[in-house]
């Protein structure tokens, strides 16, 4: 290739990589995809979920390749204003040749120890599959969340039927509200739905018998006087889900202390401390109960309820945030040992500037707090030094 040629394929490559980035970003933040990914799928949505998550795994796998190999030309080419001979040859070879190996599925072959690829491919012809796999890939969630939002509307009179059933039932007062049938046949409204989710592209719409039941809760909801009855078997179940909460948070606490003085910086959301004000909330339904208020104490119970869930999220949101920052920690100092291990056996462990930036990586990785993008960046620049060197084979 000469020297045009050259920049008119990086030039080309470059504008392709773009655009296949921006489908996989859109890809990626796509909502079906989260419902793809959540198991417990049936039928075709099953089937679409395993074809379509086994094409974003080679999706990535095979966009990393096309930048490293990007980069590598890049890089032989801003090396000299005017390359000569050798640098043309190494461009004509990345920029033409074969240097993708990838396996019978797809995926980029990059380990000397996984065999040999399949199949080999250029980085034109990779650009161009990346293009329409992901295209192909959107089109598909886009299906996906086109037949959930339709699954979704068919619930939303039902629910409304619901929400009028329990006002009215509210407006009874004294001890003839129950609310167990309502939350009973919200509960299993839900379940429904829940079932058509888990295949969209194959329900249809909500079971006529649970419609029927809806549809007659109005007329008996005078007759019913549930509440009292449950009372205190919901209570006993908010006491434990509150006990959870406190415990949830407790361990919340601890893993968020733990971060905060290993990881630098670590940018975790504030520890909640939810449990006295839900436990002083429940000390009010209690009051509600032996004045017999119950439409209010319904209300209440559903407040409550509420907020033992969102208490419990926001506690399971700390220490994932907190503790994925540690194994985020964890998986970096798995990963530089995994490359240390494998420059031993490529002879390459007294290798002085590698030695250099595996002991930067390392200090960066045990010394408290650390830095994770400072870290991160170091292991990523030890990995692809190593990468370097095996490829030149310069020991």
């Amino acid at each position: 290739m000469s020297r045009d040629e050259v920049d008119r394929a990086i030039v080309g490559l470059v504008a392709a990589y773009d655009r296949i980035s921006a489908a996989m970003y859109e890809m990626d933040g796509h909502p079906a995809l989260v419902l793809l990914r959540s198991g417990g799928l049936r039928g075709k949505t099953q089937q679409v979920a395993v074809e379509v998550l086994a094409a974003v795994d080679v999706l990535w796998s095979q966009f990393a390749a096309l930048g490293a190999q990007l980069d590598r030309a890049k890089t032989v080419r801003a090396e000299r204003s005017r390359p000569g001979e050798g640098e043309l040859r190494v461009l004509t070879s990345v920029l033409r040749g074969a240097v993708i190996g990838l396996t019978s599925d797809g995926i980029v072959v990059d380990d000397p120890s996984a065999g040999a690829p399949t199949t080999w491919q250029t980085l034109p012809g990779l650009a161009g599959d990346l293009e329409t796999v992901a295209a192909e890939v959107v089109r598909a969630l886009g299906e996906v969340e086109a037949s959930s939002s339709r699954v979704a509307a068919w619930y939303v009179v039902p629910m409304d039927a619901l929400a009028r059933a329990r006002s009215e039932a509210v407006d009874l007062g004294g001890d003839a509200l129950a609310r167990s049938d309502v939350d009973g046949i919200a509960a299993r409204l839900g379940e429904a739905q829940a079932e058509a989710l888990r295949d969209p592209f194959g329900a249809s719409g909500p079971p006529a018998g649970l419609l029927a039941e809806i549809d007659a809760l109005t007329k008996r909801i005078a007759g019913l006087a549930g509440l009292r009855t449950a009372y205190p078997e919901m209570v006993r179940r908010l006491i434990a889900a509150v006990d959870k909460v406190a415990a949830a948070e407790s361990e919340a606490r601890r893993v968020h202390a733990l971060a905060e003085a290993k990881i630098a910086h670590a940018g975790l959301p504030p520890v909640p401390d939810a449990v006295p004000a839900l436990r002083a909330h429940l000390a009010q339904l209690g009051q509600l109960e032996r004045e017999r208020r119950w439409a209010r104490l319904a209300d209440e119970l559903s407040i409550v309820e509420r907020s033992v869930a969102q208490a419990r999220e926001r506690a399971a949101h700390v220490y994932e945030a907190a503790d994925g920052l540690l194994q985020r920690r964890a998986e970096l100092r798995g990963r530089l040992d995994a490359y240390r291990s494998r420059a031993g056996r490529m002879g390459l462990v007294e290798h002085d500037e590698l030695s250099a930036r595996h002991r930067a990586a390392q200090d960066l990785l045990y010394t408290s707090p650390c830095d994770l993008p400072a870290a991160t960046r170091a292991v990523v620049a030890y990995q692809r030094y190593l990468n370097d060197l095996t490829e030149r084979g310069h020991p």
